[in-house]
């Protein structure tokens, strides 16, 4: 029969020492974050987008390079518009003829002309025949009908010249807003599709501070509330004042943390996206303040 493994009476003494530090070594580390008072977080752009082409084609030009600053509606590529061109020559020359449409309103004016006289004579003597009056009547009503075919075929001729319009205006992508083009997927030659992201393009004249942070300091904040951050800056860090954009009404189910976005105003670019935020939650802060408002 065997005898019952007891554990070592060293291992156990060790493994209860090890707890001890660990329980110990836990609650510096808290009391140093709360001295501290900082709650650390990441920078992002408020508008970071990617986008490519709206419709497929060669590309002809490359008007723009990564790290050039363009404006909203500035051109950035150009497809091959050869044919687009063309067909907006041709919509437009149709568009513009306007001569059947306006021999037609002519000759329905002289027809009208003509049916009143007929009426008048036949109205005070029998010199015209009901066939002949008929004639001319269902003559204007014919005329009639065609000015009104040829105006709706204006009509549509005119939405047939926008649609060439529109085609031609696709083949150049224009920057959707303001901001930095930061990539630049593809050269001049080479085939773009709708749906692969050529571009990306940053604003960073807005940028937001993301972080989490517990729920007794959630409780205290509320959405456009005013608060101070502090930004790693090069060799020297800096403050900002910053507003409360969102504060999520719920907490995290793992950590128990609340998810927390700060914008500050950053227009000459000082606080760089992709950098650490600290959120200020003390008074103590010897970095100098810029005192930016959003």
């Amino acid at each position: 029969m065997q005898r019952p493994v007891r554990p070592s009476v060293g291992r156990t003494w060790r493994q209860c020492v090890t707890g001890v530090l660990m329980v110990l070594s836990m609650g510096s580390v808290a009391r140093a974050q709360s001295t501290a008072g900082e709650l650390v977080g990441l920078v992002y752009p408020v508008a970071d987008i990617q986008f490519g082409v709206p419709v497929a084609g060669v590309v002809q030009q490359l008007l723009v390079k990564p790290g050039q600053v363009v404006r909203e509606g500035q051109a950035l590529l150009e497809l091959d518009s050869q044919s687009q061109r063309l067909e907006l020559q041709r919509r437009a020359l149709v568009a513009k003829d306007s001569s059947e449409l306006e021999a037609t309103r002519d000759r329905l004016k002289l027809l009208d002309e003509m049916l009143q006289l007929t009426e008048v004579v036949a109205s005070r003597s029998q010199s015209v025949s009901k066939d002949e009056l008929a004639k001319q009547r269902l003559e204007r009503m014919s005329t009639h009908g065609r000015l009104q075919q040829l105006q709706a075929q204006k009509s549509r001729e005119q939405v047939e010249l926008q649609l060439a319009q529109t085609e031609l205006a696709q083949r150049t992508v224009r920057a959707p807003r303001s901001g930095m083009v930061v990539d630049v997927v593809i050269e001049p030659g080479e085939w773009a599709k709708p749906g692969d992201p050529l571009f990306r393009l940053v604003d960073t004249a807005l940028v937001e501070l993301r972080l989490n942070v517990p729920q007794s300091v959630a409780r205290g904040l509320r959405v456009g509330q005013r608060m101070g951050a502090r930004f790693e800056s090069g060799a020297a860090p800096f403050q900002a004042e910053g507003v409360v954009h969102y504060l999520s009404p719920l907490a995290d189910t793992a950590s128990g943390l609340v998810d927390l976005r700060l914008r500050f105003a950053n227009s000459k670019g000082l606080i760089r996206p992709g950098a650490k935020g600290s959120l200020i939650t003390a008074s103590a802060a010897s970095a100098p303040a810029l005192g930016r408002k959003p």
